[in-house]
């Protein structure tokens, strides 16, 4: 049976969605590989199991979330199942740092049986402030992942027994503090078409009245920017700190990191 590369991602905004697939795509050419792809992002797409065989490849992207693999995405690790699956895995941050979250997913992937054999941190527009990230991933980000993938492929295509990277970050990871109880607001200009409530990967808003939101939003801002009446919006005083911070330190261009 031909191998196949299983693109698996989170991305309520649909930058990591981008950078997985031009990754995948690109590898699967050397291996002369299909590819098949698993949105993790809403809860009714979620599927119960992945199982890889060996011959396969798992490319596996998220968004980090505080320097951390999101919250919510770490239950889903245990429907994944390798098999010595090479797996690549796809960290997308907000310009500021990565931190820990490339080798928390590594570690993760590693305990449900796959062989971590690279890891690529790639820069996406910031949820909170469209000043920082801006228009990223951009055509050279593309670019990268592109070669990423062709290169990873090339890689596997001569041998599957891949040395294991070294992926920048720290063991404990960095501390996950109670975030603020934040939740986006929606102005008089909402017409309650359903758009938000549809693409919002906890599904905590109400269909009926899309004002109503309930607790645990991870500011991942889908609703924001999906909205076609401009209608949604995050302000709080922690919110309000964050951006100036990040608007202050964090607006020089970082470029993607690869480890393999």
């Amino acid at each position: 049976m031909p191998s196949i590369v299983r693109a698996v991602y989170f991305s309520p905004t649909h930058t990591t969605k981008a950078i997985v697939r031009e990754v995948a795509s690109a590898l699967s050419a050397p291996l002369s590989a299909t590819i098949e792809t698993t949105d993790l992002t809403l809860p009714r797409q979620r599927p119960t199991d992945v199982s890889c065989d060996a011959d396969d490849v798992l490319v596996f992207g998220f968004p980090v979330y505080a320097g951390r693999v999101p919250v919510l995405l770490r239950d889903e690790f245990a429907y994944l199942e390798g098999h010595g699956t090479p797996a690549v895995i796809v960290g997308l941050y907000g310009n500021r740092h990565f931190d820990d979250a490339l080798l928390e997913a590594a570690d993760l992937l590693s305990e449900r049986g796959f062989n971590v054999v690279a890891a690529g941190a790639f820069i996406g527009e910031h949820s909170l402030t469209a000043r920082v990230g801006t228009g990223r991933p951009d055509r050279a980000d593309i670019a990268v992942a592109q070669r990423f993938g062709t290169q990873m492929g090339a890689r596997l295509a001569q041998s599957r027994s891949v040395p294991a990277p070294t992926i920048e970050g720290n063991r404990p990871y960095r501390e996950l503090k109670p975030g603020a109880d934040v939740r986006p607001i929606t102005t008089d200009a909402c017409t309650n078409c359903g758009v938000c409530v549809a693409c919002c990967p906890l599904g905590i808003i109400d269909e009926d009245d899309p004002a109503l939101v309930d607790a645990g939003c991870l500011h991942c801002r889908a609703c924001v920017k999906s909205c076609p009446e401009d209608a949604k919006y995050f302000s709080s005083e922690p919110t309000d700190r964050l951006i100036a911070m990040l608007e202050s330190k964090c607006l020089e261009r970082k470029e993607p990191q690869l480890f393999w």
